[in-house]
């Protein structure tokens, strides 16, 4: 049989959804009882267990009263008319009354189930179902449902997503992510930081700062998040130690013997992070020429001499200067 528009369909409940948890825990009873009055609680089961906005929970009550003639649901932990959203008559077929608190989005169903699809953010709170007890007997049966709620997280990012720093500087990282993350873990290259003396997490683990810093504590940070129903990790966040320069060389060192006339490279290597500025001198005296590489073509006598390498980060405002004499003498041109 073709089920009606609107009707119930647990099926439905097997899409993807995103975004919102209401994971249930059954309190107390909703209302003391008038005097005279007897409660039974009943227990009422949330499914599916973590359903996400967009997607349909049921609340369903367990073992509720077999003749029972009607029963209510209430958006509050009290049986308040304001916060009623239906009541529902168990005939065939059954029958629904809306009442002040209902959205459009629940619907009744067969044992005093409450069904709600399309869930938003604002479908979190305290449900309390109502059923008299049949008969003229004296008494309710009742109970409320806390229903919190958590979204489907989105990624983090960490902020600044580029870090230069000195060594023995201070740098520090932020996750930036939605308040319902209720675990937030650092890596550093794929691999788990352990908080220390130098490695210093916030109360809630969301600002890393780290002190002293050496050479092992650059590379490319992520911050991951969890709570009950999602983990997302960041995109890495680098941090480039600025240091150098250091192990200053020319190439090819000399001294060098040319014949005159040949062409002849010379090149300046430092280890130096970021890469430094280069600048060139003769016998003593700068030459305003630039660049990792001085090329003569041809080489002639005014090029014989000591020549000098400067090498400048402008980071570590660091100046390391090497010197070399490749041209001592010449061969005769053939």
């Amino acid at each position: 049989m073709r089920r009606r528009p609107g009707s119930w369909d647990p099926l439905a409940w097997n899409g993807p959804w995103k975004g919102l948890l209401l994971a249930a825990s059954v309190l107390g009873s909703c209302f003391q009882p008038a005097p005279g009055q007897t409660q039974t609680p009943v227990t009422i089961v949330l499914t599916p267990p973590s359903p996400v906005v967009g997607g349909n929970v049921s609340l369903a009550p367990q073992n509720p009263p077999q003749d029972f003639v009607l029963c209510s649901w209430y958006r509050s932990a009290t049986a308040a008319e304001t916060s009623r959203i239906l009541t529902c008559f168990p005939h065939t077929p059954l029958v629904q009354q809306n009442g002040p608190a209902h959205t459009g989005l629940e619907t009744a169903g067969p044992g005093c189930a409450l069904h709600i699809t399309g869930l938003t953010l604002n479908d979190t709170g305290n449900y309390t179902t109502l059923a008299p007890i049949p008969h003229g007997a004296s008494g309710t049966h009742s109970n409320t449902l806390s229903v919190p709620c958590t979204e489907m997280l989105p990624r983090p990012t960490v902020t600044p997503n580029q870090t230069l720093v000195l060594e023995n500087g201070t740098f520090t990282l932020r996750c930036n992510s939605s308040p319902s993350a209720d675990t937030v873990l650092w890596l550093r290259d794929g691999a788990s930081l352990v908080p220390s003396d130098r490695l210093v997490l916030s109360p809630d683990n969301r600002t890393l700062t780290v002190l002293g810093v050496t050479r092992d504590d650059a590379g490319a940070y992520q911050c991951e998040v969890r709570n009950p129903v999602s983990t997302k990790r960041s995109e890495p966040g680098t941090v480039t130690l600025a240091y150098g320069p250091e192990s200053v060389r020319i190439d090819p060192p000399g001294p060098i013997t040319l014949t005159l006339g040949s062409p002849l490279t010379l090149t300046c290597v430092a280890d130096s992070i970021p890469a430094p500025s280069y600048r060139w001198g003769l016998n003593g005296t700068d030459t305003n020429q630039t660049g990792s590489s001085l090329t003569f073509n041809p080489m002639t006598l005014d090029h014989q001499g000591t020549y000098e390498c400067r090498a400048h980060n402008p980071i570590t405002n660091r100046t390391v200067s090497v010197w070399s004499n490749p041209c001592p003498g010449w061969h005769p041109a053939p």
